[in-house]
């Protein structure tokens, strides 16, 4: 995970405006109205009640001078600095996100005093956003601020982490919360494309800086009842280190204090304990706590992040897949997974695995090929600008070929600058190299046909299957001229 700051994104009429999460408490709707404070200051508009302290209310828009009708549920914004707090009306809470220090860009003044310290551009259209500075928002000359309260714990069930934050969202209407840690930042979901990886917990992909990213329902990776279509509109992005995972979210709810405690549950009521931490008590009922180290962890969630796949084609120039796609993991050598055709063999079925610096892309199973005359060639399709022969990795086993699935694709490996693409009936996963058979000796692939029996066994992940290591680039350098078509005898 990276060490980046996090900071809260909130919007205010047409402003986008950020707030490190070291300064945001929690935000809590604003009240229908307001009680007078016996002070006058720009900007102040009140006081609210929260829980046992009042807490002075702040707008900034009469402090910017705009004059554009708020929205009926704007929020509170508790701010905190140097253990004083106020209250700031915003709009809405958009999420949360990471920025790199150096895309942060200070913003400075000649004269005069700044609310804001820096600026940062922000998802796919690089919105410019500002950073509000805490310290800033607690002088403004005559606005009170109060001291800081800690929230107590109210059971010796609670589970309270220190330093902890959590975003409360909504998936249809069941609420859940994620620890801030584990967010990378948060998206709107316009469209998720059913592709390779739907299936289970993947609903499918989305385009997210550049690149496509797997779409996963959090409510069936917990054991409940799946999202409908029409509830998926937000995204929460994870960074699990060897790639991105984007949650399926209907809305952003609210932030919760970094105190907020978290009630354990019984394990035989937990069906995913390893994935639930626990339950968040709420005004109005509760919620089940996401568990940020058990997400990073959890092997599916880790293989879908291996597949983000470069949409512009990164993979050029003699780059391969391996470097999109392994995303700066430390583990061991990467492994994609696949099924092709039917086998006696017992344990691993059908699956075969390749080591996956030997394939440059991952494409679906196109619907037709342009026709081939040579034996073991179904057809040619063309990708980025090449001709590229199909050959069905079945038939060169010898095996009978599946019926086509979702998940059948074609695996693209080159060879002496060409390429070719072996037709495989499923995708399995790509998983990190655990075993291979230390006392495996090389052959020679002389007959297609045996080679998966000659190849070396090896173990990937938390499998403790022992799949068949084929040597894909080995067999598409050994479709030379042997099985070429016989050139037509000459005119007499």
């Amino acid at each position: 995970m990276t060490v980046d700051p996090v900071y809260g994104l909130l919007q205010l009429g047409d402003l986008d405006l950020a707030l490190p999460l070291s300064a945001l408490r929690e935000v809590v709707a604003r009240p229908a109205t307001l009680a007078a404070l016996p002070a006058a200051a720009p900007g102040l508009v009140g006081a609210m009640s929260l829980r046992t302290t009042v807490l002075p209310v702040v707008d900034l828009r009469p402090l910017l001078g705009r004059v554009d009708d708020a929205p009926a549920d704007q929020v509170v914004v508790v701010v905190a600095h140097e253990h004083r707090v106020v209250g700031l009306v915003v709009d809405r809470v958009c999420g949360v996100t990471r920025v790199a220090e150096g895309d942060l860009l200070p913003l400075t003044t000649s004269s005069g005093v700044l609310l804001v310290s820096h600026a940062f551009q922000h998802d796919a259209e690089a919105r410019p956003v500002s950073v509000l500075d805490a310290a800033q928002l607690l002088a403004l000359p005559g606005v009170p601020s109060v001291a800081e309260q800690l929230v107590g714990e109210t059971t010796t069930t609670v589970d309270s982490a220190p330093g902890e934050s959590l975003t409360l969202v909504r998936c249809g209407p069941q609420l859940l919360a994620v620890e801030v840690d584990a967010i990378h930042t948060t998206i709107p979901l316009s469209e998720v494309r059913v592709g390779l990886l739907a299936g289970g917990d993947c609903r499918g992909v989305t385009t997210y800086a550049g690149r496509e990213v797997p779409v996963v329902d959090p409510l069936t990776l917990v054991g409940l009842p799946p999202m409908g279509d029409e509830d998926v509109r937000a995204g929460v992005v994870l960074d699990l280190g060897r790639g991105l995972v984007v949650l399926a979210v209907t809305d952003l709810v609210a932030l919760r204090s970094r105190e907020s405690g978290v009630l354990r549950v019984p394990t035989f009521a937990n069906a995913r304990p390893e994935l639930v931490r626990g339950v968040l008590e709420l005004d109005d009922g509760a919620c089940l706590v996401l568990d940020g180290t058990g997400l990073r962890r959890d092997p599916g969630l880790s293989a879908l992040a291996t597949v983000n796949v470069d949409v512009a084609g990164a993979a050029t120039d003699g780059a391969e897949l391996a470097d999109v796609l392994a995303g700066g993991s430390t583990g061991g050598p990467a492994y994609v997974t696949y099924t092709s055709g039917a086998t006696s063999g017992s344990g691993s079925g059908g699956t075969l695995a390749t080591p996956l610096d030997q394939v440059v892309e991952i494409l679906p199973l196109p619907l037709t090929v342009t026709p081939s005359p040579v034996d073991l060639v179904d057809g040619l399709v063309v990708h980025r600008g090449r001709a590229v022969p199909v050959v069905s990795l079945a038939r060169l086993l010898g095996r009978e070929p599946a019926e086509r699935r979702p998940s059948s694709c074609l695996l693209l490996v080159e060879h002496d600058d060409e390429q070719l693409a072996f037709a495989v009936d499923g995708l399995g996963g790509i998983e990190a190299l655990v075993w291979i058979d230390p006392d495996h000796r090389e052959r020679p692939l002389d007959d297609p046909a045996r080679a998966v029996h000659d190849a070396p066994l090896v173990r990937l992940g938390d499998d403790d299957r022992l799949l068949p290591a084929l040597d894909l680039r080995g067999l598409a350098a050994s479709l030379g001229p042997t099985h070429a078509p016989v050139a037509a005898p000459a005119a007499a």
